[in-house]
């Protein structure tokens, strides 16, 4: 396990490296630098949740094997723990530091290990940023704001003198990767010069205030002899020393009057305001000037426009999630764990006889884990009393409520004290910033609740597309869609063959999702045309049904209810549940994998994106939908190395690194064999096969899928190419079996039967295999 600490008391920059050390070392934790002060606290208090955050104190000691120290190069200003393990005098671990001070005389640099890099730039920020460019690591739009911050805080927003080109490039590349300045500004605030603190202690002093649907707006005039710049600074401060969500200032400065509107709620838009004196920009910014020295009426218009143009604000019951799933105060910490998982949840709601008794996150459950304690009831680890919100909480006062207690998470309950929802991290940001900042990155558990019910779907119109499908499919999907409408449902195709449409390859199986009773909706196909569909197969655990389709010869289609799946336990089974489609989709294997396009009446062709899937097939890449995907289903490593080789598409890095990590887990220890041999015969089977084997040697060194000691190298990549010439003139029954024999053919006897006996083959397939051997 590794690590990465900073100095006590962090700032951005400290944050901004930390988080680019886990890119380049996808394996390491962050160590927060505690105490934490300002906006730096304010900022974590709302995207704890989005880093990958450790405590050293639940971290077992003898499990790090390394320490990344950035932005510091005193033992001193580190975590005390951090601190001995690299510098102590007992154990002493292997540590490397990124700075971008001038080396301390007896600094940790001395023993720090060679690829440290301590360099005089802007940031320490940018000294890991580059690094991150030069192995062309990809960002997500948040890592790279985050990135950001760093480098702005500590060159004033690249003003400061000791910025250097560098710091200016590193910034360059984030921008391109997504980061987002207006995020930026509401963190970074740059020292004032005498002028300026003159002129917001004048706007201070002249500020007038209004709450308009629960808002607090403030406006505010002065007076000054000479331009200067920067009043939308300005105008951010006194909306901060003012703690109110909007604000606008109007400065005489020469000749005219310039007016900067500033607002951080969807309540209040400063557009209408500096358009009415000329002016333009976006909902929370913009700016006017006015030929006028009349202050006092410039300041009775934006009042008097504001009375008229402010929004209510959105309150709980807008933007929660509900209905609430709650445990009982008697539940083990393991199977709170459980169905955490079960529902790609990160904390419960715990109530007794109807009434909220505490709440549990999954750092509490971690917790318990670390102390074996996972078989105590969460009675003894919830966190209560609980603060809760009623559906009429604004927005405003949920967002302060979240920052000063550092909460995550709020029950909403009725006049009658019934819970009726709940309000997440996920939930306010959603709404203040758009999906951008919490929607698709290295996984999609980043969020406090599921994923899949905070991410806004991408919607696209493919209804032209569909209709370049066979006249008989098309014919079956207008049919599946009209009679989901007919009975209340909602109709989808999915998975393969919508990707497959959008590639403009050839379709070969049908999956179909219903928000509904797929077995119902089956029946009741059947019913209608018995003479061109037929169920086939009804599966009442999987809530799933098999239509037999008799077009231009007898296809068969697949109906599943939009469910929700779960695994007991690494390699299991999915146990499934009912759910929406959503969610459905989220236990998909790859984001290119979990496009849907609705069938009904209306709807159709309509192209449902939740997890950016159209972007990873236009940038070729193949990307699990949560890092415990893997570990789930093992198969998924298997299928991967399949599609990354029909495709011409490349595993995602971070996904890569997963498979990686799984498989050095022993992931395939307790893995069935028929379901390796399932995917391992389509591998062999298709033509693309030994492009596939090399990506399955590199994930795991060896392939461990059939026998721990497997080698798969040059001689047996050539041993296949060789075959699959001679095989192309003469054909034979199962060739696949042949490159199997080939792939085991450096087993010795003795693990040579147990490979063949763990994959179930049949006698007669063993026999073929063996004489060819």
């Amino acid at each position: 396990m590794e690590i990465v600490v900073t100095h006590n008391n962090m700032d951005f920059d400290s944050l901004g490296a930390q988080l680019a050390v886990t890119k380049l070392y996808p394996a390491t934790r962050m160590v927060l630098g505690y105490p934490l002060f300002g906006n730096v606290k304010t900022f974590l208090a709302l995207y704890r949740s989005s880093f990958p955050l450790v405590q050293m104190k639940y971290i077992d000691h003898e499990r790090i094997t390394h320490v990344h120290v950035v932005d510091c190069q005193n033992a001193d200003r580190l975590d005390p723990t951090a601190s001995a393990l690299i510098s102590g005098p007992t154990r002493k671990i292997p540590y490397t530091v990124f700075d971008h001070h001038e080396g301390e005389p007896g600094g940790l640099a001395h023993n720090a290990e060679a690829s440290s890099l301590i360099e005089s730039v802007g940031a320490a920020t940018t000294l890991l940023v580059e690094q991150i460019k030069k192995q062309r690591i990809k960002l997500t739009p948040f890592e790279a704001t985050v990135m950001m911050l760093g480098i702005y805080e500590d060159t004033g927003c690249l003003s400061y003198k000791g910025t250097t080109e560098r710091d200016c490039l590193a910034a360059a590349f984030l921008l391109k990767s997504g980061a987002d300045l207006s995020d930026v500004n509401e963190y970074i605030h740059p020292k004032l010069g005498d002028e300026h603190a003159h002129l917001l202690q004048d706007l201070v002093k002249n500020c007038h205030s209004l709450t308009l649907e629960g808002v607090r707006i403030v406006v505010s005039t002065a007076r000054i002899e000479t331009f200067l710049p920067e009043l939308a600074g300005l105008t951010r401060k006194l909306m901060e020393i003012e703690s109110a969500s909007a604000a606008f200032t109007a400065v005489f400065m020469r000749d005219r009057v310039h007016i900067v509107g500033r607002s951080d709620t969807p309540s209040v838009d400063v557009r209408p305001v500096v358009r009415l004196f000329g002016g333009d920009g976006h909902h929370g910014a913009g700016s006017a000037v006015a030929k006028t020295e009349d202050l006092e009426n410039v300041s009775k218009q934006i009042f008097d426009l504001l009375q008229t143009t402010v929004s209510r604000e959105k309150t709980a019951a807008e933007i929660m999630v509900s209905p609430v799933r709650t445990v009982g105060p008697t539940v083990s910490m393991d199977e709170a764990s459980r169905i955490m998982l079960r529902h790609g949840q990160d904390g419960l709601v715990i109530t007794d006889s109807g009434k909220i008794v505490g709440v549990i996150s999954r750092r509490d459950i971690d917790q318990a884990t670390h102390h074996r304690l996972g078989h105590a009831p969460v009675s003894g680890f919830m966190s209560h009393p609980v603060l809760t919100i009623s559906p009429s909480t604004p927005l405003s006062k949920i967002q302060e409520l979240m920052v000063k207690e550092d909460i995550g998470r709020l029950p909403v309950l009725a006049e009658n004290s019934a819970l009726v929802g709940l309000v997440s991290r996920a939930d306010v940001l959603r709404v203040l910033y758009g999906p951008k900042l919490i929607s698709k990155g290295t996984s999609v558990d980043e969020s406090d609740w599921s994923a899949s019910a905070r991410r806004q779907p991408v919607a696209i119109d493919m209804g032209e597309r569909v209709k370049t499908l066979t006249p008989s499919t098309l014919w079956l999907c207008e049919l599946i869609g009209l009679t989901a409408a007919q009975l209340g449902m909602t109709a989808y195709a999915v998975g393969g063959c919508v990707r497959d449409l959008i590639l403009s390859k050839t379709i070969f199986d049908l999956d179909f999702v219903i928000e509904g009773s797929a077995i119902e909706l089956a029946d009741a196909l059947e019913k209608e045309f018995p003479g061109r569909l037929k169920v086939v197969a009804r599966h009442a655990r999987f809530q799933t049904a098999t239509l037999e389709f008799f077009a231009e010869e007898k296809r068969e289609v697949d109906l599943s209810t939009a469910r929700t799946e779960f695994y007991e336990y690494p390699a299991a089974l999915p146990t499934v549940e009912p759910s929406k489609l959503e969610h459905d989709l989220l236990r998909r294997d790859f984001t290119i994998n979990s496009l849907a396009v609705c069938l009904n009446p209306g709807r159709f062709g309509s192209l449902i994106d939740y997890f950016g899937g159209m972007q990873d097939i236009k940038d070729q890449l193949l990307r699990v939908l949560h890092p415990f995907s893997f570990i789930e289903d093992p198969t998924r490593i298997i299928r991967a190395a399949r599609f990354a080789a029909r495709l011409g598409f490349t595993l995602e890095p971070k996904s890569k690194e997963q498979a990686k990590r799984a498989i050095a887990m022993g992931i395939f220890d307790d893995l069935g064999g028929v379901r390796i041999r399932a995917e391992l015969r389509l591998i062999l089977a298709s033509p693309h096969r030994v492009t596939a084997l090399d990506l399955l040697s590199e994930l795991g060194g060896k392939l461990r899928y059939l026998d721990s000691e497997l080698e798969y190298g040059l001689p047996v990549r050539s041993l296949i190419r060789r075959a699959e010439r001679l095989l192309e003139p003469y054909p034979v029954e199962e060739p696949w079996l042949v490159h199997l024999g080939l792939l085991i053919s450096g087993l010795p006897e003795s693990r040579l039967e147990n490979a063949l006996d763990r994959l179930q083959l049949a006698v007669d397939q063993k026999q073929k295999i063996a004489s060819g051997l």
